[in-house]
């Protein structure tokens, strides 16, 4: 019945850079398949890690404990790993804004 309520494209190639694709919504049903494809591509070790919500319709804040956990765990391993949260719509920015997340994490809305 919650099948496919969220699509995650991850995109690895080059392990320095790596660029995770949201599609739907992300909330408590959607974010352990979430958490576990994030582990399963190791993207704690990427210099870069972006995830890209042009296709987010909704955000939950068990979506938003991800973001911030990664920052986080960035902030403690202390070797200059980056993250990044792009293309937002308006709606998920406010999410980003209203709890303050916009001012820990590097986030833009959709231009």
């Amino acid at each position: 019945m919650y099948k496919n309520l969220l699509e995650i494209t991850v995109s690895d190639e080059n392990p320095k850079m790596v660029t995770v694709k949201l599609k739907g919504e992300v909330d408590q049903l959607t974010t352990r398949d979430l958490k576990s494809i994030l582990e399963e591509h190791q993207v704690d070790k990427a210099e870069e890690l972006i995830f890209d919500l042009d296709e987010v319709e909704f955000m939950a804040s068990a979506g938003l404990a991800i973001f911030a956990y990664y920052r986080e765990l960035f902030n403690k391993n202390q070797t200059g790993q980056r993250l990044r949260v792009i293309n937002c719509n308006p709606g998920v920015y406010r999410i980003f804004h209203l709890t303050m997340l916009d001012e820990m994490l590097d986030v833009s809305e959709k231009s």
